[in-house]
């Protein structure tokens, strides 16, 4: 089987940034009888520069997966160049797809509808089978955070995301909440999957000595308790509320920012008039180290916006502060509140509540050895269940394979005879 998979974000682990894309496609090119094309832009976003010569050869590339960078406008804040760096982007892997060989399924994702859109035409051009992948609900999200305020852009990406809906031939979401949002428009159930983020299990390993390295490189006192926040610093983290919890924490108690974003700059200028010192800021780094930097640490944050719309949210950061075994903090009511309670991984801090994340963070270091020790268990068991990726790649795979058959008699027929040969195994 050929698969084709286009998204604008998509980085390998040499480089911070959404690896799920990656790790799925390399999975499916080792273990399933396929070939990988992933589409992703040599613009990297959340560092705003383009990918270099070194880092496109700096990771493993099994050989039945296959990269294709292409070019996006640059951009620095979230101005209209940022609009052009999606139009671009849509644009480059249209043409670039017109001139490869047909896959059997092209899968697409968002968060902008653009991408997804030329997935659907180029689908419609191949005469093979579209999946939409719905990472972020727009443009339902941008309306409730007020980043659409033209009301003909509005009524554009409503239709795109109508249109995206009704044509797919199936919908992969990240959590329960996006699955009910789309099928509460209509949308057949059937034919919409959850396949949460999730991680390598075997990607890394604990390394006690190690620790004390990393701990050093967060910048803080071999001593101190920390409190880790991994990611995106953009108006939807909410991460004032973060930066401001510093002033209320005890001593040799610290918050480490890792990530970058518009907002980078704001937040370091509110540390500085506020004198927080216990707050400390440090640039992204790739996925493959910062399980190293959340080793280092102590507990683990999650914030979001006091937004409805991310009540539904699952972000990576809950399966990476799961699978290493670090108390979870949420500040997110929602899918991870009730994940991170019902699985005893964490505690609930309040929403964009400054005191109440520093209160969170104190009962976090008021855990006794014995009691972090069953939260590290309950997070690997938590990982095991749901957020492995191999067994999530196999279950999307077998998605595809599905959808393929139905467009394919020979295909049909081969699963058949699979089938027939497991059942005699």
């Amino acid at each position: 089987m050929r698969i084709w998979v286009a998204n604008h974000y998509a980085v390998p682990p040499n480089i911070a940034g959404i690896t799920r894309h990656y790790e799925l496609a390399a999975e499916w090119a080792k273990e399933e009888d396929t070939e990988v094309t992933l589409f992703a832009s040599s613009f990297v976003h959340p560092r705003r520069t383009f990918i270099t010569a070194e880092e496109k050869q700096g990771f493993e590339k099994p050989e039945r997966l296959h990269f294709k960078w292409l070019w996006s406008f640059p951009h620095k804040s979230n101005d209209f160049k940022r609009i052009l760096n999606m139009g671009s982007f849509m644009l480059t892997f249209f043409f670039s797809g017109l001139f490869q060989k047909k896959p059997d399924v092209l899968v697409a994702s968002s968060p902008h509808l653009f991408t997804a859109f030329s997935g659907w035409l180029l689908s419609r051009v191949k005469r093979c089978p579209f999946v939409l992948e719905v990472r972020d609900l727009w443009p339902d999200s941008l309306v409730k955070m007020g980043g659409i305020k033209n009301g003909l852009v509005l009524r554009l990406l409503t239709w795109m995301e109508s249109l995206l809906y009704r044509k797919a031939d199936q919908i992969i979401v990240l959590t329960e909440h996006q699955r009910k949002f789309i099928a509460d428009k209509g949308i057949d159930r059937n034919k919409i999957n959850l396949i949460p983020n999730g991680i390598i299990v075997s990607s890394w390993k604990p390394n006690a000595d190690r620790r004390v390295e990393y701990k050093r490189k967060l910048g803080v006192a071999e001593d101190d308790f920390v409190a880790i926040y991994t990611g995106a610093h953009g108006p939807a983290n909410a991460l004032e509320y973060v930066v401001e919890a510093g002033e209320y924490l005890p001593e040799k108690t610290a918050i480490v920012l890792i990530g970058d974003g518009p907002e980078k700059d704001r937040l370091l200028q509110l540390k500085k008039e506020k004198g927080i010192e216990n707050v400390h800021f440090l640039d992204p780094v790739p996925k493959s180290e910062i399980f190293h930097y959340t080793e280092a640490a102590d507990c683990g944050i999650i914030s979001l916006a006091d937004n409805e719309i991310f009540r539904g949210a699952r972000p990576n950061k809950l399966f990476d502060y799961a699978f290493i075994g670090q108390p979870i903090i949420t500040t997110v009511d929602g899918e991870v509140r009730e994940i991170v309670e019902s699985n005893q991984i964490g505690f609930f801090a309040g929403a964009e509540d400054p005191k109440g994340l520093a209160e969170a963070i104190k009962k976090a270091k008021a855990l006794n050895t014995e009691e972090r020790e069953a939260i590290k268990a309950r997070g690997k068991d938590y990982i095991d269940r749901e957020g492995d990726r191999v067994k999530l790649a196999k279950q999307f795979y077998q998605i595809l394979k599905k959808l393929v058959s139905r467009q394919s008699p020979s295909t049909t027929t081969q699963l058949v005879t699979e089938e027939k040969k497991e059942s005699k195994a």
